[in-house]
């Protein structure tokens, strides 16, 4: 019996590829027709290039709290992210990807489903999916995929429950060490940094994935950049030394200056946290950028070890890899600090998405959180739901000329630190956001407050221009933008959202 190398393996085995594909999609091991057609071969290696035809494998890499401009290759000289930039340098990477509400557990059950919170059930911090709803993780799953969830899991219920046969999970946000981690089954509490565990847990089922003949399905989430359970971004000072607070500009908002926009907004959390930490003194808000690029770059040695592995194992040429944040992050900008609300630095986030045989380049076009499941879906070679709010990139992914989205409502319904319903409508250029005072009245009354921001021109959003004649075309394009989600959406019946 003769041994070959894993070099070798793809060149011996490609004449039998094309009538073992259908045996091979369907089965997780090798059948008995599948073994006679390799024969005697003897893999000195894993199977890591013969692991799916037709059938690529998935690892999600969810962050948390990380705005747009957070990634080096995204445009900011000042943040050191070597790990995200390489990924960035083989990616298509969005510069208008956003999330549909900018919260933890809503933008995860967004993902989870590619469908709104009105209609997933999923408005607020910890609530669960509505009975019926479907993810990815049961529609990869239930195509033969070994689907494993390591990291944050900051909705009701449990990972297994929703399609993942494989979990190990922190639930919310605290510190970042001696955290609770229910592990397989078995609650366990390490020492170290709970997104280390979470990286070292992935590794393991990426090794265990490379040693299998199915594809597999990761969702790996991070806790990083969330801040701790002291409101603080702790890191060590390997990375804190990268970053002289004194170097760092200032959001040009800093002074928060509310001028035209909900008078309440004076005494919502997202302004008075930021008063508590200080942000009235720029130096403090120096020194908090500074906290945050610090995590940020401990996160991308963490993301690093993760891709390395897939490197490692051979996996990386059959695997496309999704990087996403669940929500962006004030960072002083209108002298605030948080997210919910409907501004860009809050729902603007970073997407890189790289695969087999796709160009890299940088993609203009609205992609949202929703989008993730039809997408996932359709790389899959699996169908997506009509009940799916969101649309696949994959058509964005092929072609940089597809017809497209021109537009996409935000929807915050809950209130959370006092902030009030809202609605959003943002195209690529402007952004109109509706308020009422109650959720009863969110399409029963006019909105209260209404602002208009042109975003090519005033990116910092400072000037609401929403009373101007000049604007009146705009604006009632994007409050048609809302209407019809009103009543596509938020109108319909719950089974039928």
């Amino acid at each position: 019996m003769m041994t070959v190398s894993p070099a070798s393996i793809a060149e011996r085995v490609s004449g039998v590829l094309s009538q073992c594909a259908a045996l091979t999609r369907s089965a997780r091991r090798p059948s008995a027709a599948l073994s006679a057609l390799l024969g005697g071969l003897v893999l000195a290696g894993p199977l890591s290039g013969v692991a799916a035809p037709g059938r690529p494998n998935v690892l999600f890499i969810l962050t948390d709290d990380q705005r747009f401009d957070s990634v080096g290759a995204n445009g900011n000289p000042h943040i050191h992210t070597p790990n995200l930039d390489r990924l960035a340098a083989r990616s298509v990477r969005f510069t208008n990807a956003n999330v549909v509400m900018s919260l933890c557990s809503p933008s995860r059950a967004a993902i989870l489903t590619g469908r709104y919170g009105s209609s997933n059930g999923v408005t607020s911090l910890g609530a669960a999916l509505r009975p019926g709803e479907t993810t990815f993780a049961q529609h990869l799953k239930s195509a033969g995929y070994r689907t494993g969830m390591v990291g944050k899991w900051h909705i009701g219920g449990e990972p297994e429950a929703v399609g993942f046969d494989f979990s190990c999970f922190f639930r919310s946000n605290g510190t970042y060490f001696g955290r609770p981690v229910r592990d397989q089954g078995k609650d366990v509490r390490p020492a170290q940094h709970v997104d280390e565990y979470c990286v070292d847990r992935s590794i393991a089922f990426l090794e265990d994935a490379a040693r299998r003949t199915g594809p597999f399905l990761l969702w790996h989430a991070t806790q990083l950049p969330h801040m701790d359970n002291r409101n603080a971004w702790p890191s060590p000072e390997e990375f804190r030394a990268l970053y002289d607070p004194k170097k760092l500009p200032l959001p040009s908002t800093i002074k928060g200056d509310l001028t035209g926009k909900p008078p309440y907004l004076a005494g919502v959390r997202n302004r008075t946290q930021a008063d508590k930490y200080g942000y009235d003194d720029p130096a403090v808000v120096r020194g908090h950028v500074r906290d945050y690029y610090a995590v940020v770059t401990q996160l991308d040695g963490m993301i690093g070890r993760l891709l390395d592995a897939l490197e490692r194992l051979g996996l990386r040429d059959n695997t496309w890899i999704v990087f996403m944040s669940d929500n962006g992050w004030l960072l002083g900008e209108q002298r605030m600090t948080s997210k919910v609300l409907a501004y860009a630095d809050s729902i603007r986030v970073p997407l890189m998405i790289a695969g087999p045989g796709l160009k890299p380049r940088v993609e203009p076009g609205l992609a949202l959180n929703i989008d993730i499941t039809p997408t996932l879906l359709e790389l899959a070679a699996l169908p997506a739901s009509k009940t799916m709010h969101g649309r696949s990139l994959v058509p964005l992914l092929r072609d940089a000329n597809s017809a497209w989205r021109d537009a996409f409502v935000y929807e915050c319904l809950d209130s959370y630190g006092g902030t009030r319903p809202m609605l959003g409508a943002m195209n690529a250029e402007w952004s109109l956001i509706q308020t009422w005072e109650t959720r009863a009245d969110v399409g029963t009354a006019a909105p209260p407050f209404v602002e208009l921001y042109h975003r090519r021109t005033d990116p910092a959003e400072q000037r609401n221009v929403a009373v101007e004649p000049a604007n009146a075309a705009i604006r009632e394009q994007l409050q048609r933008e809302i209407r019809d989600h009103l009543a596509q959406i938020l109108s319909a019946p719950a089974g039928a959202r």
